[in-house]
């Protein structure tokens, strides 16, 4: 079992932070590149080797994101509407991923197949997005790690479209 954590700063333009072990080590650095449009951002281990990358479709009706890694295996990561319960689908070539999350989207729980992998879990009172990684198996730490950055991603956006809907 392994524990990543990582904390986002509240005033920002571009995200770039590190995720720390359960010992506060550095393990990976993330990095958003600026866009007005879509959502890129690199990851890098502690001695700033590349990871993966993520890039948001640009024209799509929910969030869809496309991760790739530094070993040529991709993800899908797309969220649909499900009844009282976040859904975020992951479709890969050689993994059958699946989230689930509860009503408030700050929980959610990674399964293989059926085989639970790792649970995320959103700090509630805390400055910043605060976010802790429970990996049961240290083989899947950058796929989880590419879906918490991506679930942030997609609760920043329902956030946004929120507060320009209540706006209105």
């Amino acid at each position: 079992m392994k524990k990543l954590y990582f904390k986002q700063k509240v005033f920002k333009i571009t995200d770039h932070y590190e995720v720390y072990n359960e010992h506060d080590e550095i393990e990976y650095y993330v990095d958003q590149d600026f866009r007005f449009m879509g959502f890129s951002v690199n990851v890098t281990d502690a001695g700033r080797n590349y990871v993966f990358n993520i890039e948001r479709e640009v024209f799509s009706l929910l969030p869809k994101f496309y991760i790739n890694f530094k070993d040529g295996s991709n993800l899908i990561m797309k969220s649909r509407l499900s009844f009282l319960k976040k859904v975020i689908d992951v479709e890969s070539e050689d993994l059958q991923l699946r989230l689930e999350g509860d009503i408030w989207d700050y929980n959610f729980r990674v399964y293989n197949q059926d085989n639970e992998i790792a649970f995320i879990t959103k700090k509630l009172f805390s400055w910043g997005d605060t976010y802790e990684m429970t990996i049961l198996d240290s083989y899947y730490s950058d796929v989880i790690l590419a879906i918490t950055i991506g679930v942030d991603c997609i609760k920043d956006a329902q956030r946004a479209a929120s507060s320009t809907s209540s706006d209105s």
